[in-house]
């Protein structure tokens, strides 16, 4: 996460002097600023003095030389300086500045805690909040989170009254990212909305300071699951950057998008900013964000389901933060690396791997303790040990709730119902997946009220806007009026009499269309109301069907584990996929504003991916879609996904049995208004020349036809260098 550090130890980069250069200043000018500050401090000429320092300083920090450090430690041992506390408190300073240089932190940390006390008894606030600053940093690297927090709320108050809004806006800011390294998630936004306020005040809107809160905003909505508001800011940043031509800070922001993007299962998005992040992050030598790259890919491969690249880029990235000694980062690649073990279903090594991330962790207020626990929960379960596992997911419920992870808990409730049907008590597993099946409507839910805030927040700003631009009109109305007084007393009174005769005419007309109007205008009102409710009833019908057919998914997934008949596992797999493709259909109705059709090209794009995940094998076969953008209503939809279901699965299990490589394409066009055609090929053995199409014996063959017939269809097959199933249909609304 990108730190604000306005106030700490930037680490200087070596200028062009060379090494003799600088030995060459320590021989020849140092005692002369030697002696120059002893003339000061016995005259106790302060400023001069602080002058002075800060000139040795400067030229220290390019050289660490051993004679440097005996100055200052020369100075703060000076008991003269016991009654110029402001000269004291710089020299401790610039000597924790220094420590800090060579990686002595804790010498540092001490060095700032004294220049803090010595600030404040000379009556320099601002520096003394500076050290606040500078501690809250050092204590953050080594995982003091309490520390850390402790140290800025005592640079704040002083900010404040100072009315310095740019050091209280980095304090605040420090502040919130130190309650989001905890896991205080809801704490750590309303510093993050409290430095949005004071930077409002001042700072310009396309300033790089706003790219670092608008980051900085993003990576906590991205913790607690809230994946539009995080890509929203990460963008707005990247937005900034670009503009401004800061590319370090841009590159920031691709890392942040190559976050989110995995989260959203976008892969596209996903590769275009991890290849821009880590051409940049190469070209610098950036090893912090590489290794950040490397648990990124690792992610994908094991996603992929590719153990040995997974586990090459985890230890790849893994030995920089081990050697770095960032336990944050240490931690992180341990949970991965365990997570991969899990996969491989080498469930030991998975739990010393979880057990080794707790140890590396410092702080037991990390926000990686409530992950590492539902790890260890679910692998305790697969080895048998229940009462263990039941322990550390319960510890993982506990803290998911307190860090306000709606996402997290649905996550464990599912875990917990895991171990409680391998346990036997399928009560508890039952109580566990409803309310997994609740924390998952409860997520839609959040969304929802979130995009009804939202539309209302603009809906009050635009009456506020609307308001002002009144006010301003009638200001200006006023001021003609005063202007022209005199006239308009004159023409008033002929007015008024004109304007009694017309109102006189048209007074009855005029009430009559009145009421009509009134009239009118409440039957939209009551129209659009009904309108509104039955879409949002209608959401929520096929959300619930989609729910009801997931939980059937999960059901026949749990029932599958038990079994050892290979035929059997085959067929609840087939129900498995016949379910997925009708639920995708109602997840992608609820997810948008039109409830009427499907995006066809999206829907089969997630079947495909889906059904190549359940079907894998070791062998390459690509699918490739070529889909024109088409819009079906789902009494179509529904009986061309189990089609194209039935097909795709037929050619990944047996098309390929003789072969290590192959393609299937699925092709969907409109051949002409209201008219589709639908291509399912495969490059593999082909069908039997034997088999009577219309006869099949098979189920799936025989739910093709029939389906086709559904829709009004007829269907063509080819057997040549593969198969090759041809389907033309009619949109339901259009079929005689």
């Amino acid at each position: 996460m990108r730190r604000i550090l306005t106030f700490l130890l930037f680490l200087i980069s070596q200028l062009s002097f060379s090494q003799t250069e600088q030995d060459s200043w320590v021989q020849d000018s140092l005692q002369l600023y030697i002696d120059g500050i002893e003339k000061r401090i016995q005259t106790e000429n302060r400023q001069e003095a602080i002058t002075l320092i800060q000139l040795v300083y400067d030229q220290g920090s390019k050289t660490l030389s051993s004679e440097i450090f005996d100055l200052f430690f020369d100075l703060i041992e000076d008991p003269r300086l016991k009654n110029q506390p402001d000269v004291l408190g710089t020299a401790y300073h610039y000597l924790g500045n220094l420590e800090f240089y060579r990686g002595q932190a804790d010498a540092a940390k001490s060095n700032f805690e004294q220049a803090l006390v010595y600030y404040s008894e000379g009556g320099r606030e601002k520096d003394a909040a500076g050290m606040a600053m500078n501690l809250g940093i050092i204590k953050e690297r080594q995982s003091d989170y309490e520390g850390a927090i402790e140290s800025y709320l005592v640079a704040i108050p002083i900010f404040s009254e100072a009315d310095d809004l740019a050091g209280l806006a980095v304090a605040l800011e420090n502040l919130g990212l130190a309650y989001s390294y905890q896991g205080e998630y809801r704490e750590a936004l309303e510093y993050l909305n409290e430095t949005d306020s004071v930077l409002t005040i001042r700072t310009n809107p396309e300033d790089s300071r706003w790219t670092n809160l608008f980051y900085n905003k993003s990576n906590v909505h991205l913790n607690i699951g809230n994946l539009d508001s995080a890509l929203n800011f990460a963008l707005k940043g990247l937005r900034i950057s670009e503009k401004n031509e800061d590319w370090s800070q841009a590159n920031a922001g691709h890392l942040y998008l190559t976050k989110i993007y995995e989260r959203l299962e976008d892969w596209y998005n996903w590769r275009l900013y991890l290849d821009k992040a880590r051409d940049f992050a190469t070209e610098k030598e950036n090893r912090l964000i590489l290794a950040e790259l490397d648990y990124e890919l690792a992610d994908y491969f094991l996603d992929q389901e590719r153990f040995d690249s997974a586990k090459f880029y985890v230890d790849k990235g893994l030995t920089f933060f081990d050697e770095s000694k960032q336990s944050e980062g240490g931690t992180r690649g341990r949970i991965l690396r365990g997570r991969i073990n899990f996969r491989q279903e080498n469930f030991p090594q998975a739990i010393a791997d979880y057990k080794e991330a707790l140890a590396v962790m410092n702080s037991e207020k990390s926000r990686e303790i409530a992950s590492i626990y539902h790890n260890l929960g679910t692998s305790y379960a697969r080895t048998g040990e229940f009462v263990l596992a039941e322990d550390f997911l319960k510890k993982a419920l506990t803290l998911r709730n307190e860090f306000g992870q709606p996402n997290g808990l649905r996550d464990v409730h599912f875990a917990l119902a895991d171990l409680y049907q391998r346990k036997g008590d399928y009560r508890q597993a039952y109580e566990s997946q409803i309310a997994y099946k609740q924390y998952s409507d409860s997520v839609l839910n959040e969304n929802r009220t979130k995009q009804l805030l939202e539309t209302q927040t603009a809906f009050e700003t635009e009456k506020k806007d609307q308001e002002i631009e009144l006010l301003e009109q009638q200001s200006q109305l006023q001021m003609l009026k005063t202007e022209r007084q005199q006239a308009q007393i004159y023409l008033a009174i002929g007015g008024i009499l004109m304007f009694l005769v017309v109102a006189t005419l048209f007074y009855n007309r005029s009430r009559v269309k009145q009421k009509a109007n009134e009239l009118l205008t409440e039957k939209n009102q009551k129209i659009e109301k009904q309108n509104q409710e039955r879409e949002m009833l209608l959401k929520e019908i096929h959300h619930r069907v989609k729910n009801n057919l997931q939980i059937i998914s999960s059901l026949l997934s749990m029932q599958t584990r038990g079994m050892n008949d290979l035929k059997m596992i085959d067929a609840m797999k087939e129900s498995q996929s016949r379910v997925k493709t009708m639920a995708l259909i109602h997840e992608k109705l609820y997810q948008y504003d039109n409830l009427s059709a499907i995006n066809m090209r999206e829907y089969l794009v997630q079947l495909s991916d889906f059904l190549t995940q359940t079907y894998r094998s070791e062998k390459k076969i690509e699918v490739e879609i070529d889909s024109e953008e088409i819009n079906l209503d789902i009494d179509t939809a529904i009986p061309l996904g189990l089609i194209t279901n039935e097909l795709l699965s037929n050619a990944l299990k047996y098309a390929f049995e003789d072969a290590e490589t192959g393609t299937i394409k699925i092709k969907l066009k409109e051949t002409g208004p209201g008219e589709f055609e639908l291509l399912v090929a495969d490059t593999g053995k082909g069908l039997d020349q034997n088999i009577d199409i219309e006869r099949s014996p098979t189920l799936g063959l025989r739910l093709v036809n029939s389906l086709t017939r559904q829709i009004n269809g007829t269907m063509k097959v080819e057997s040549q260098d593969g198969t090759a199933f041809l389907i033309h249909f009619k949109e339901s609304s259009l079929a005689a």
